[in-house]
């Protein structure tokens, strides 16, 4: 097969717009003591950078060891796990605060979703990234979440938006997570902060989400693409 079209799915991750943690030094390679050994040529770049950051920063991927102690990191989750066919649906009718349930879900998914599949939610509302207006969403059912692991059977879940939690109609947080507690637990990852998602819309095409491997870390920002084949 031939490449049709490759889709970038990551935001561009600005550090001085963040809401988390995102410091980024970066120095010519003389300003590092560790590194002023490697002697620049006069009037070139030669830049090295320290990034420190929170694991939630950006377009990110979340593992089961992030509410379940015993659930695989960013390190040991299998990679095949996290490549395949992929199906966008649309949930863009719902507004902020809206409640997906179980049986809505059912009508949105009509049929699309086979055994194994990455299944990511469009709502449209990746536009907001860096506004004031960065998490309004709508969120699943913790039933709905069920169907999704249960029945469904897909192997990991994206949004673009910041979440899928429930919440309070004034969008505070519910005491504990239970959307992410069950999909975790049940060792589906979640990626937030998905966007571009629109032309995959009534397509199915292969994702690639490739994480740093990083020992005992439950996050990390990843760069996920779509790759649209040619037919054969």
């Amino acid at each position: 097969m031939k490449v049709k079209k490759i889709y970038e799915l990551s935001h561009r991750v600005d550090h001085t717009k963040e809401e988390y943690r995102l410091d980024v030094d970066s120095r010519q390679v003389e300003g590092w003591e560790q590194f002023a050994k490697y002697p620049r040529l006069p009037d070139h770049q030669y830049i090295i950078s320290e990034v420190t950051l929170c694991t939630h920063v950006g377009t990110h991927i979340e593992m089961p060891f992030h509410h379940d102690a015993n659930g695989l990191d960013m390190a040991d989750f299998p990679v095949e796990k996290l490549v395949g066919e992929t199906v966008v649906l649309d949930i863009s009718k719902y507004g902020n605060n809206e409640e997906i349930s179980t049986d809505e879900l059912k009508k949105i998914a009509s049929d699309s979703i086979q055994p194994d599949d990455i299944v990511f939610f469009y709502t449209g509302l990746d536009k907001n990234y860096y506004t004031d207006k960065q998490h309004d969403r709508p969120f699943f059912s913790t039933d709905a979440i069920r169907w999704l692991v249960e029945d469904a059977k897909i192997k990991v879940m994206g949004v673009d938006t910041s979440g899928h939690e429930i919440r309070h109609a004034d969008s505070t947080p519910v005491v504990g997570q239970p959307n992410h507690e069950f999909l975790l637990k049940a060792g589906v990852p979640l990626i937030e902060y998905l966007t571009n998602l629109k032309p995959l819309l009534e397509k199915r095409t292969w994702t690639f989400t490739l994480p740093v491997r990083i020992i005992g870390i439950e996050s990390f920002p990843v760069r996920v693409i779509a790759v649209d084949w040619e037919d054969a």
